[in-house]
C-alpha cells in the first residue's frame, strides 16, 4: 500500500460528549485533539468531518408533526458548524492551526468549500474541518466525508465510532452472535446490507477507490493506531 499522507477523520458529534447527554465534555473534546495531534505528528496530514448529533439530531424531529424531513436536515448541518467552530478553538489551544469550510454562508471565518480554497490548505498543511454537509438536505454526514476525503486528497477514510469495527450484525442487539469482519469489500458490505454507513457513502468511496477503517474512538491513540493497523478494526477497501 502506497504511503499515507493524508487521512479523512469523520467522527460523530456524540463523541464529543458524555454518553445519552447533549453539548460537550471537554474530556471527551480533549482525546478527539489529542488523538488528532499524534496523527499530526507522524506527518500525516488531517482533514475533519464531524456529526452534529450531540446538539440535535435533525431527523429526531422529522416525524411530520413538528418540522420537514429538509427543515431538519438544515437544523442538523448548523449543528456540525458549532462543533467545528468549536474544534477549530479546541486544537488552536494546543497549538494546532485548524481552517474551516463549508457549503453553507457562515461567519466567524469560515471559507466557502470550493476546490480553490481547499488546494491552499492543503498547501499550507493546516487541518482541514468541513461543516455543514453540502448545504443541502438528504445527505449524510458519512457521505460528505467521502466528498471532504477526495476534495482534500486523502488516502483513507478513519470513521471512528462507538464499536470496534464492522459486525455482521448490531453488537449492541444481537450480543454474542454478532461476528466481527476485520475486511470487507465495498461491493460485499452493500449487497449484504450492514448498517455502519449509509449506501451512497458506500458507493462514492468505491468509486474513489478510498480505503474506509472503522474502528473505536474510546482507544487511546485511536487514530494514529488505525493508521498503522495497531487497533482491533475493520477494513473496507477494493477485492484483491
Amino acid at each position: 500500500m502506497p504511503p499515507i499522507r493524508r487521512v479523512l477523520v469523520k467522527i460523530s458529534g456524540e463523541a464529543m460528549t458524555n454518553d445519552r447527554a447533549r453539548g460537550f465534555s471537554i474530556d471527551r473534546v480533549s482525546k478527539i485533539c489529542l488523538d488528532i495531534k499524534g496523527v499530526l505528528d507522524s506527518g500525516v496530514l488531517v482533514s475533519l468531518v464531524v456529526g452534529g448529533g450531540n446538539i440535535i439530531r435533525g431527523r429526531d424531529w422529522c416525524d411530520g408533526k413538528v418540522v420537514s424531513l429538509e427543515t431538519a436536515d438544515a437544523m442538523g448541518m448548523l449543528s456540525t458548524a458549532i462543533n467545528g467552530i468549536m474544534l477549530r478553538d479546541a486544537l488552536a489551544h494546543r497549538g494546532i492551526a485548524a481552517e474551516i469550510v463549508s457549503n453553507l454562508t457562515l461567519p466567524f471565518n469560515v471559507s466557502h468549500a470550493n476546490s480553490f480554497n481547499i488546494s491552499k490548505m492543503i498547501e499550507r498543511g493546516n487541518v482541514i474541518i468541513f461543516v455543514g454537509g453540502i448545504g443541502l438536505p438528504y445527505c449524510s454526514t458519512d457521505t460528505v466525508s467521502v466528498i471532504a476525503a477526495s476534495l482534500s486528497g486523502c488516502d483513507i477514510m478513519l470513521k471512528a465510532t462507538q464499536v470496534d469495527g464492522i459486525y455482521s450484525d448490531d453488537p449492541k442487539t444481537a450480543g454474542d452472535t454478532a461476528v466481527h469482519i476485520p475486511e470487507i469489500t465495498y461491493q460485499e458490505a452493500i449487497s449484504r446490507q450492514l448498517n455502519f454507513m449509509d449506501k451512497t457513502a458506500l458507493i462514492m468511496a468505491m468509486q474513489r477507490k478510498i480505503p474506509i477503517y472503522v474502528f473505536s474512538i474510546s482507544e487511546r491513540n485511536c487514530l494514529l493506531r488505525a493508521i498503522n493497523r495497531d487497533i482491533r478494526l475493520s477494513i473496507v477497501k477494493e477485492s484483491g
